[in-house]
């Protein structure tokens, strides 16, 4: 399922992190890497530039693009010597929209990447959500890796109000292959309400059978091992949030939205804020790509 994986770097911290996880996964998925990092040429701001200008950014381009290369090469030797495959790509343009023609030309079948630095009245980054928004492979967002690198426990968020669930079949293929156990996880949202403890309870039972029936619906191999698991909270993302570090869940698998008529590119508000608050990676998946 995952051949090649396009690991996005800027240089900083988060894809730094992120890298750490994609040599995990090439490891035990036998997958190549391709590293790619793309130099922002701002052309509509270029385009109002003397001619003096234009050659000084030309010049700063082209030293970027060599530090770039020799950091890149460096990281290369390294992974070779691990014995993974990996291919260096520099290029210049828009970086979400170069990360997403590359993952196409590549054919990758997972994109990492960190998850970047939010502006004012965003919770990720502008090319970590567009790249998860236009994606047409699974995309591991990473923030801070874990001290001890390993995928044990996968959470799968289950929305009870449709039936197909891409993010419980491509978690239990990982869980093969990570040799992990998956969490399926439904949250009751109560908002502010207070509800007497005997409507929790029914309401958390009655999420408990609904998700019992779902897995009964899916294809599941015998060996899988799978806990079924409510909770209830405020909403959604805080209670898989809160659930995830209680658990200490090492990776999420979760759809970018809950599976309806929507547009190719947009994200749930849920996705967003679960990928930016999680304690862990997350990965998610477009559910009708």
């Amino acid at each position: 399922m995952i051949q090649k994986i396009l690991w996005a770097t800027d240089g900083s911290e988060d894809s730094l992190e992120a890298l750490r996880y994609v040599e995990l996964f090439a490891r035990r998925l036998n997958a190549g890497v391709v590293g790619l990092c793309v130099i922002p040429d701002y052309p509509e701001v270029v385009e109002g530039f003397s001619s003096e200008e234009k050659k000084r950014f030309e010049d700063w381009i082209k030293g970027v693009r060599e530090a770039e290369e020799k950091r890149l090469k460096d990281i290369e030797g390294e992974m070779r010597a691990k014995g993974i495959s990996f291919k260096i790509i520099v290029s210049t343009g828009i970086p979400d929209k170069e990360i997403l023609e590359v993952s196409d030309r590549e054919k990758v079948g997972l994109i990492a990447l960190g998850r970047g630095r939010a502006k004012a009245g965003q919770t990720l980054g502008s090319t970590s959500l567009k790249v998860i928004r236009g994606s047409k492979c699974p995309v591991l967002t990473v923030g801070k890796a874990k001290d001890k690198l390993d995928i044990r426990k996968i959470l799968v968020p289950m929305d009870l109000s449709h039936h197909k669930h891409k993010n419980l079949e491509f978690a239990l293929w990982l869980s093969k292959k990570f040799k992990a156990v998956v969490y399926v996880l439904n949250v009751v949202e109560v908002g502010e309400c207070r509800f007497p403890p005997e409507i929790t309870e029914g309401m958390k039972l009655y999420s408990q059978k609904s998700i019992l029936e779902n897995l009964g619906r899916a294809k599941l191999s015998g060996e899988a091992d799978i806990k079924a698991h409510v909770e209830v909270a405020r909403n959604a993302y805080t209670g898989i949030v809160n659930f995830s570090a209680a658990e200490d869940i090492d990776l999420i698998v979760i759809t970018t939205y809950g599976g309806r008529k929507f547009k190719n590119d947009f994200i749930g508000s849920v996705t967003e804020r679960v990928v930016q608050e999680s304690p862990c990676p997350v990965i998610t998946l477009n559910p009708v790509v």
